[in-house]
């Protein structure tokens, strides 16, 4: 039976209390007839004002889609069949083409100019986009009004490469600058040559070689003055159909070494590290007058093993000006020197409690994005794939998953991955933006691949290990696909994992298979009720995910073994380390905080945050002198000194300082200036953005090195050609989005056919019944009268 639901139900309460009238008015009308026809009408007429509706499912579909191919004809589709478009344009009854070319690619704005609902777009073109509004939220918002998206799989008919300079635009006197040369292929197997010069004298010169899209080359240089130093990319292969990207430069400004506080009773090996990369003042206790006049005499300050004493709160402003803090562990630091409650743990990333480790394991969400999760929930008029996405954002707040690498598995007609496993921590905002671009896919309601998205998910946990687990987001809707629920259910118990299906319902009774599924299966089963949430808290997770016990006699004899959690910081970054320890300070990281290295059962060993305009990080084992010589010695050594590095920021003086990254020909560039009164740059535009900040916007039309004083700023080829060949995240960006990926061949047989199918708009619409209690009212007053008339009539 159709459900019915009431826009006011609050008015109801007035039905029971006309009720009681009309019994009372009984016992002293004589007129019972006029009595229950008025009660009768007004209970319908508050029933009425009430609004009682049902939902009323309709789907709509065009017969004949607009299809419009969008031709992309920028100067990096040189390397592509550029009659491609005109032929498919052909095979396309009633189609029409659009065509862009330049030197840059605003494919997120063509995609939104060309979308017309109800309509399809087909896109041919590389995938890449570097100029106005970004792709993904380009197809999230064209899906939004009804304009599904195909692209045309591209393959490059001639070979391109490009080179790029990777790395920070200052460097340190005297000191190690380590960059990155990145070769990019437009696909396949290559093989040529590289050249690297430094002020013109070549450091590096050899073969590059690799199988896929691109090879790097990590490279140090110590330059011997300060000032601007030029770098220098060059590559030379066979057949390169461009060459105008085969060369790179990069301008480094080098700055004299920073000075720096250490804060430290005796020698170590961490001041020996120091010594080698700084002009390092040393002082056995740390005093307020140390840091001279307005706090800015050092860069950055480390404290060494030291215990907590009251002068320490003038940390506190240094840093939240923009001051670099090091504090590094040992006997008498952390919970062995009172921070416990202290100033000094209110600036630290860490508070100094022994922390439990709740994850490191691979985290696999699947989410059902079939046809049935457009469906309006009762309540509040959100979707149940609404539901689904904001329960697994919740998800992945929680404390209990903050360790653990995510990946992201949709299904629906198709099923595909969206991301593959990266860490948590500093990719809150990208994980979010991806889930919650999800929309439904079309014609998803013939078909659910639940049973692909566990083997995706599967495949996922094989590739890291297979130790993890999978948690399936649905409306439970499976019983409706037999094959793919036997399917499902053997490969759950089959998957060496632990398993969540959670269940998303309007209402506790609101039909759904997962139970089913859970008890056939052996998954855990969790039910989720609009509108309230869903947390897997750790004690739903198996024992063997809990920390493994320390063997005290392995610990004395080898130490406890360090790893790099997160390679996307800049201290972590291209950085590898092999090394043990065997002490440590037992800390738990802060929210908001990056815990970058830690040891095999999750205690961190290097934590960082920003805390104000300052950089705070915390070293929770000894100096070397101890507990962990290894960290200091050999390659190792990089990770206590990019440390420092990172804690310092920028090295130069806050005067007269100049910002600007490398630059592309034809692109905006943007150079940020401080300086006590405003900058003269010619005929460019400065605004004042701060105080003693001014912003200056320009576009170079030519390449080379550009200066701003006596700082260099490089200007390389257009960005259009750094990108070659098809972007490997292209096809993944249009299934999401609910669109299809077809051959040359396929257009004309399957486009349109997919078109008119994903052109589809099911909704559910309230449609009122006050009518029928309006009209039942009127029929009973007008009865109540007629009879009355005849009454008379008769008497």
């Amino acid at each position: 039976m159709e459900g019915v639901y009431f826009s006011e139900p609050r008015l109801l309460w007035l039905v029971p209390l006309i009720l009681i009238g009309g019994a009372a008015s009984l016992r002293w009308e004589k007129n019972r007839l006029l009595v229950l026809s008025r009660t009768a009408i007004f209970v319908l007429l508050v029933v009425a004002l009430a609004n009682p509706y049902v939902t009323v499912t309709e789907t709509t579909e065009a017969r004949r889609p607009i299809i419009t191919v969008v031709s992309d004809l920028t100067a990096s589709m040189e390397i592509f069949d550029r009659n491609a478009a005109a032929r498919v344009h052909a095979d396309l009854p009633d189609s029409q083409i659009r065509t862009f070319s330049g030197m840059s690619t605003p494919l997120g704005d063509k995609i939104l100019q060309y979308a017309q609902p109800g309509g399809a777009l087909l896109l041919v073109t590389d995938g890449y986009s570097n100029q106005g509004r970004d792709v993904e939220e380009a197809l999230a918002l064209a899906r939004s009004a009804n304009t599904t998206v195909f692209a045309l799989e591209m393959v490059p008919t001639r070979n391109d490469y490009s080179v790029e300079i990777s790395g920070t635009n200052t460097a340190v006197l005297g000191g190690d600058y380590p960059f990155t040369v990145v070769v990019r292929s437009s696909g396949g197997e290559f093989q040529g040559q590289l050249t690297v010069r430094a002020d013109n004298s070549v450091i590096y010169q050899g073969r590059i070689s690799g199988e896929g899209r691109s090879a790097s080359v990590k490279i140090s240089h110590r330059f011997p003055s300060t000032g601007t130093h030029h770098l220098e990319a060059a590559i030379s292969f066979p057949q390169d159909a461009t060459g105008e990207n085969d060369r790179y430069q990069k301008a480094v400004y080098v700055v004299p070494k920073p000075e720096v506080l250490l804060v430290a009773e005796g020698s170590s090996p961490l001041s020996q590290v120091l010594t080698d990369h700084y002009r390092l003042t040393v002082e056995p206790a740390f005093r307020r007058d140390l840091l001279g006049e307005g706090g800015k005499r050092f860069k950055a300050v480390i404290l060494d093993d030291q215990k907590y004493h009251p002068e320490l709160v003038g940390l506190r402003d240094y840093v939240r000006e923009g001051g670099g803090l090091v504090v590094v562990g040992g006997r008498d630091s952390y919970e062995f020197g009172d921070y416990r409650n202290s100033s000094l743990e209110d600036i630290l990333p860490v508070r100094s409690v022994p922390s439990i480790f709740e994850g490191g394991k691979t985290t696999v969400i699947v989410m059902d994005i079939s046809g049935s999760t457009r469906g309006e929930m009762v309540v509040g008029g959100a979707t149940f794939l609404d539901y689904e996405k904001s329960l697994a954002i919740e998800l992945l707040k929680s404390p209990e998953f903050r360790d653990d690498r995510v990946a992201l598995v949709v299904f629906g007609t198709e099923a595909f991955v969206v991301f593959t496993p990266i860490l948590i921590p500093g990719r809150e905002m990208m994980i979010s933006d991806r889930i919650s671009s999800l929309s439904p896919q079309a014609g998803a309601q013939e078909e659910s691949q639940m049973d692909i998205g566990l083997a995706l998910a599967w495949d996922i946990l094989n590739s890291t290990g297979g130790d993890g687990e999978v948690i399936v987001i649905s409306d439970g809707r499976i019983r409706e696909y037999p094959e793919v629920f036997e399917e499902s259910a053997r490969m759950i118990r089959d998957m060496e994992a632990t398993v969540h299906l959670v269940e998303v319902k309007s209402f506790e009774s609101s039909p759904g298979s997962f139970r089913d599924l859970a008890s056939r299966s052996g998954a855990g089963y969790h039910s989720a009720v609009y509108p309230g949430s869903v947390t897997i808290r750790a004690e739903d997770r198996p024992a063997e995910e809990r920390p493994p016990e320390v063997d005290e006699e392995e610990v004395s004899a080898g130490g406890y073994s360090l790893s790099i959690l997160n390679q996307n910081h800049y201290i972590t970054a291209d950085l590898t380390i092999a090394a043990n320890a065997t002490g440590f300070n037992d800390v738990t990281p802060k929210s908001g905080s990056q815990k970058l290295v830690a040891m095999l059962d999750g205690k961190p060993i290097v934590t960082t945050w920003r805390y104000g305009l300052g950089r705070v990080a915390a070293v929770t084992t000894d100096d070397g002198s101890a507990w962990a010589p290894e960290l200091y010695s050999a390659e190792n050594s990089k990770l206590p000194s990019r440390t420092v590095n990172w804690a310092i920021g920028d090295p130069r003086p806050e005067a007269g300082r100049i910002d600007a990254e490398d630059g592309w020909e034809r692109s905006p560039l943007e150079i940020m200036i401080t300086s006590p009164s405003p900058p003269n740059l010619g005929s460019a535009q400065v605004d004042k953005v701060g105080e003693n900040r001014y912003r200056a916007v320009i576009t170079p039309d030519s390449r080379g090195i550009y200066t701003v004083g006596d700082y260099g700023i490089a200007v390389n080829y257009p960005l259009e050609l750094r990108d070659v060949g098809s972007n490997p995240e292209f096809s993944r960006q249009i299934m999401a989005s609910g669109g299809m990926l077809f051959s040359e061949d396929e257009v004309g047989r399957r486009l349109v056919e997919e078109a008119r199918k994903k052109s589809e708009i099911t909704t559910q619409n309230r449609v009122s019944r006050r009518w029928y209690l309006l009209f039942a009212a009127l029929a009973i007053f007008l009865a109540e009268v007629t009879v009355r008339r005849l009454r008379e009539v008769k008497r």
